[in-house]
């Protein structure tokens, strides 16, 4: 096999290594081979036209009645290795099973890459930053689209919100957001609205009425729906009078992003940027542990990288000591988390731009208590 053989066959809309090496997505399955020195696509009538208007820079777009005249996957991908003398292929780890044993079965060596088939995916080019930014103020306007929403609500004597005459629920606000991301040209996916003790649960996406005087847990991910990059952020809010507790807890994530997002650049330990921030929530008072209710305090990773997909290279986690380099794309999250009165999360995005300074590329507002 030669060292550069490489296969992929997926759809660009569920596989970013593919989005990657082909500079487009579709919502089917098409292939993408490097081989003999060659890098191509093999499309379909459906999609040949757009493939040649969109395909990445160097990538050559074939029919692929070039390979085969039956639509037969196996029998297009055994013409290609013959016309470009490739005898097996290295494949990302989710390669199609059943596929991979039908080429075996043809002669074709079908092996599995050693890791991130795209290692290079972790650092990102200017391009790539700007798309990433461009899908961080999609975002941050579904978000402030949550915050006029908050400020038109008023409190009932019960403490329940109401918004244009009937109660606020987490699906309500969400739905909300989510428009917003719709206008602005995003992709919403999982939107967080987690409010009172549901936000002790990082990742419940929230449910019912918002009640206030609690922390609403907003977290926001969307996706630009015309370049596939993702944005990410989060911001704890309260309707009305944050208890002092909740303040003091605000106060001490607050501070642990900001030194989080202080040491981040070219040539720190992620590990150390995590057990930094860690250490000052629990320095704060903020401690992390489990009890017969599970885990509480800050109990997550600091951070992740941002891309093609919404979590990838590289973890600002206590496991990750690699260094940065320059080029990546990470957030900076820390959050406190107990089931007695909900939690507080605060995230922002940071560049590691190479042979600089980190920039953050968020630009929301961070405020606590909304009248």
């Amino acid at each position: 096999m030669g060292k550069n053989a490489r296969l992929i066959v997926a759809s660009g809309e569920e596989c970013s290594d593919m989005r990657y090496a082909a500079g487009f997505s579709t919502p089917d399955e098409f292939i993408w081979f490097a081989a003999g020195g060659h890098r191509g696509v093999v499309m379909s009538p459906l999609e040949f036209n757009r493939a040649t208007r969109q395909a990445a820079p160097g990538v050559t777009v074939h029919a692929d009645a070039e390979f085969s005249t039956t639509g037969n996957r196996v029998e297009e991908i055994l013409a290609l290795a013959a016309k470009f003398g490739a005898e097996g292929f290295e494949v990302p780890g989710d390669f199609p099973l059943a596929l991979a044993d039908r080429l075996r079965v043809a002669g074709i060596a079908i092996n599995a890459a050693d890791g991130v088939f795209f290692p290079e995916r972790e650092f990102k080019s200017k391009l790539e930053v700007s798309m990433i930014v461009r899908a961080q103020r999609i975002g941050e306007a579904g978000c402030r689209r949550a915050f006029d929403v908050l400020r038109e609500a008023t409190v009932r004597g019960d403490g329940v919100i109401v918004w244009r005459g009937a109660v606020l629920t987490s699906e309500i606000l969400r739905a909300e957001i989510d428009v917003e991301i719709v206008r602005m040209g995003g992709l919403p996916t999982g939107t967080i609205c987690a409010g009172g003790v549901q936000s002790s649960q990082p990742h419940n996406t929230g449910s019912g009425i918002l009640m206030a005087d609690a922390p609403i847990v907003m977290d926001i991910f969307p996706r630009a729906a015309d370049t596939g990059y993702w944005g990410d952020l989060t911001r704890t809010v309260v309707k009305g009078k944050a208890p002092s507790l909740v303040k003091r807890a605000y106060d001490a994530v607050l501070s642990a992003r900001e030194l989080g997002k202080s040491l981040v650049g070219v040539g720190a330990n992620p590990g150390e940027i995590h057990r930094r921030a860690a250490k000052s929530l629990e320095k704060a008072g903020f401690l992390t542990g489990r009890d017969e209710h599970g885990d509480y305090g800050f109990f997550h990773g600091l951070g992740h990288g941002v891309g093609l997909d919404i979590h990838e290279a590289p973890r600002l986690s206590p496991r990750n000591s690699q260094l940065l380099r320059g080029g990546e794309v990470v957030t900076v999250e820390p959050g406190v988390y107990y089931p007695a009165w909900g939690g507080i999360r605060l995230e922002d995005l940071m560049y590691v731009a190479p042979g600089g300074a980190a920039l953050c590329l968020t630009e929301l507002e961070d405020f606590l208590e909304i009248p």
